[in-house]
């Protein structure tokens, strides 16, 4: 049936307004109506991932009876443990499961389509917070507002993950039973046929290795059966409407905006795939990069106007004082004058304010080399790795920091290293008792969103501190994303990644919204606190790695007898940056004259990159018996990747953290890598090979990196050395990789970085009493969720 069939609402409005799943699943109402409308008298809506074993009897029978519509609940049993999904998580979903529903041909059945596509005209969408989950949970109101409603609660039918628990599957393969009953269809919800080790993204309380032999070869024979069925071609189709017609893509954000404004939607006049203009931020009223880069490059400004005024300075102002904080008399000058203003007269506490302006922190701060050598210890004393203008709390009035939670707003589910990154800090606050709840913006990145780990110890709630877990470039983006959802916090800290010894002006708008920065390195801390008007705090990822049992490198396609050198990236970090040329030139030397030793190489989203992955493939030119893996892996079949190698090369220029040499660290194997930026906070000569190096100017500007910051070229002699040496000793290879294991696991382990976040959100708090009180109300004075 084609899509035009249906008679949607608005047009292409209608398609424009949601993302995949919202659409997919917003088309039910219609579909069914339409194949009532063609005569059928019983309609059944049947999800693609539900598996049928048996004709559903029961579902036939009970249409015959009478009813109108029948439904089959999540859950027949409440869950009687704290694992994921719960039965709030379950009550926020929906009591009932949209993946099957049936229908038959009467006037309530009218009734109720009507009804629910009145509701997914504008609202099938995914907004916890409203109490939304896409067409699901408005129908939870169903059995009570239409006659001839029946609820089928057989053991049976629906069987999925989030009710497995309180299913006992018996019985053979063939012939599989439910509690004893027969078992009607399974619905394999959230597993990813090429590796269903996780049995679901969306859990975590079942894997393939803990669930009964039974229900492990429904699994297994379910995921054989897509994945011969044209599982990699038609995985490989984009989404149709994810693009304007000149081929930009669509961000959540324009798609919410449509929706939502009804002035926008008369002027795009039911096309809106065909006017990006009117969706620039320009045109809805989102301060240009431009704009905001004006109050970025005084950041002094900004900061005293925020303090002394509490909001941020005029184009007037700017334009007037531009200068004026370039000297120590010319701050102090302007910060006095601001502070006794009438504008900040007529704010009470305008004398409190001044009379605790953190001077000396100041002047430390932004004219280090004018605080003289006498002042003494307790002013002029290094500060340690955060960089903030208030005073260091007291230690006697440190609150309790696990009474107040973070909004985690990230790549929550996406394949990628700072997807990663945002599930480590996760991990961290779990470890820690830190309570956290996700907000997902992964529409900004193309790859795979298929590591939902971070969901499971999530809360449905909202708390007062945002952790903004994107680039200083997608700051803006995302902030206008959360003020479109309506998901306000009083303060707001950005995570950010550089790999630049400085953060260009263009990016330094994203200070303006935020509160605080947190950066993964010491590397990061010192190009981002040079221009930072705000706090700046060194939070690492937490790390904890592990191969699955008994894994083998057949499964990879990697030979028993060699010894393994990894080279991994992603062609959208870069090659350059990257730069595995380097890394093959060294094994190309170290390996000449055996047949020992053989190239890994690991990368993703080299089809974006065609003329950067042609360049690669010239460089493995001549190269024997090198491998070339290109899939999507998860992050547990990545881990088993590189625990089946037996080192791991990065002669990379430049890295923000350095995930991928840290996870071989953790998993006790030995690393060559560039003796220079964020790696150096992990790697010394005793656990790793760091590379001599000599510093460059970077010569043109590559992607957001622009031109002239320095940025490393290894020294391929010197890495050849080193790999040889880890090719011909076992021992050493042994030695470094245990050390390594050992710091790893001190430093980074998710319990060692939880203190570090849980010390400074104590910190936070105590400067600003209100976000503790507000944690521990928990709701506003009429019993909403804060938002």
């Amino acid at each position: 049936v084609a899509l035009d069939a249906l008679e949607l609402p608005f047009g292409d409005t209608f398609l424009f307004q949601y993302s995949i799943l919202e659409l997919n699943t917003a088309v039910k109402p219609w579909a069914l109506q339409y194949l009532l409308d063609q005569g059928h008298e019983e309609v059944l809506y049947i999800d693609p991932d539900i598996y049928l074993y048996r004709p559903l009897a029961d579902v036939t029978a009970l249409l015959h009876e009478g009813a109108a519509i029948v439904l089959t609940p999540h859950l027949l049993a409440p869950t009687t443990d704290d694992l994921n999904p719960d039965d709030l998580a379950i009550r926020v979903a929906g009591t009932y499961n949209l993946g099957f529903c049936a229908i038959a041909e009467r006037p309530s059945t009218r009734a109720f389509l009507a009804w629910w596509q009145s509701k997914l005209a504008r609202n099938c969408v995914v907004e916890f917070a409203s109490g939304i989950f896409v067409d699901q949970s408005w129908v939870d109101l169903v059995p009570a507002m239409f006659d001839d409603v029946a609820v089928l609660r057989h053991p049976g039918y629906n069987v999925a993950y989030w009710n497995l628990a309180q299913r006992d599957i018996t019985g053979d393969v063939t012939h599989p039973l439910a509690n004893g009953l027969p078992l009607m269809f399974f619905h394999f919800s959230g597993v990813d046929p090429q590796d269903p080790q996780l049995i679901s993204k969306h859990q975590n309380r079942h894997r393939l290795n803990t669930v009964t032999p039974l229900v492990r070869d429904l699994f297994l024979g379910y995921c054989e059966t897509v994945r011969n069925n044209g599982l990699a071609q038609y995985r490989a189709i984009p989404y149709g409407y994810a693009s304007f017609s000149d081929g930009s893509a669509i961000t959540q954000v324009q798609r919410t905006r449509l929706r939502l404004d009804g002035a926008l939607r008369d002027k795009a006049a039911g096309r809106p795939f065909d006017h990006p203009d009117y969706f620039s931020n320009a045109a809805l009223g989102i301060p240009s990069a431009e704009s905001m880069a004006r109050r970025a490059e005084n950041p002094r400004l900004v900061s005293l106007y925020a303090y002394f005024l509490g909001r941020e300075p005029d184009p007037t102002a700017l334009e007037n004082y531009r200068h004026a904080c370039d000297t120590l008399s010319g701050y102090l000058r302007l910060a006095y004058g601001l502070a006794r203003s009438a504008e900040s007269r007529r704010n009470p506490g305008w004398k409190r304010r001044l009379a605790l302006w953190p001077l000396w922190p100041a002047i430390r701060t932004l004219f280090p080399a004018l605080v003289p050598t006498t002042v003494p210890d307790a002013v002029a004393a290094p500060s340690p790795p955060v960089r903030s203008v208030v005073v260091p709390p007291p230690v006697n009035k440190a609150p309790d920091s696990a009474a107040l939670g973070i909004n985690l707003v990230g790549y929550i589910a996406a394949e990628l290293g700072i997807g990663e990154a945002a599930r480590s800090l996760a991990r961290a606050c779990s470890a820690a008792g830190v309570p956290y709840s996700v907000v997902d913006v992964g529409y900004q990145s193309s790859n795979l969103q298929r590591d939902t780990q971070a969901l499971a110890n999530a809360r449905h709630e909202r708390f007062a501190i945002d952790v903004v877990y994107v680039n200083a470039d997608q700051t803006d983006a995302t902030l206008a994303h959360l003020d479109e959802k309506d998901l306000k916090s009083a303060y707001k800290i950005g995570f950010w990644h550089w790999e630049q010894p400085s953060i260009p002006v263009a990016h330094r708008a994203a200070f303006t919204h935020l509160d605080e920065i947190w950066v993964p390195s010491a590397f990061v801390y010192h190009a981002v606190a040079a221009v930072s008007p705000v706090p700046v705090v060194i939070i690492p990822h937490a790390l904890q790695v592990s191969a699955s049992p008994n894994v083998q490198r057949s499964q990879f396609g990697l030979p028993e007898d060699k010894l393994l050198a990894l080279v991994m990236y992603d062609f959208h970090s870069y090659q350059y940056r990257k730069n595995p040329q380097a890394a093959i030139a060294a094994f190309r030397q170290a390996a000449a004259g055996r047949s020992d030793a053989v190239l890994v190489v690991k990368t993703i989203n080299g089809h974006h990159h065609p003329a950067a992955a042609a360049e690669l493939e010239s460089h493995l030119a001549g190269l024997p018996g090198t491998i070339v893996i290109q899939d999507f892996l998860t992050r547990q079949q990545t881990w088993d990747l590189q625990s089946c190698c037996d080192l791991l090369i990065s002669l990379h220029r430049a890295e923000g953290f350095g995930l991928a040499p840290a996870e071989m660290m953790a998993l006790g194997k030995p690393v060559v890598a560039t003796g220079w930026s964020a790696n150096m906070d992990f790697m010394t000569t005793d656990n790793s090979m760091p590379v001599k190096y000599r510093l460059e100017p970077l010569a043109h500007a590559i992607g957001a990196y622009e031109a002239g910051p320095l940025w490393a070229e290894a020294d391929i002699d010197h890495a050849a050395t080193c790999i040889g040496q880890l090719l011909d000793q076992p021992a050493l290879r042994q030695r470094l990789g245990e050390q390594a294991a050992r710091d790893i696991h001190e430093r980074y382990h998710p319990a060692a970085v939880g203190k570090l976040v849980k010390d400074r959100l104590s910190a936070i708090v105590t400067w600003n009493p209100e976000l503790l009180e507000r944690a521990g109300r928990g709701k506003d004075n009429d019993g909403r969720p804060q938002r």
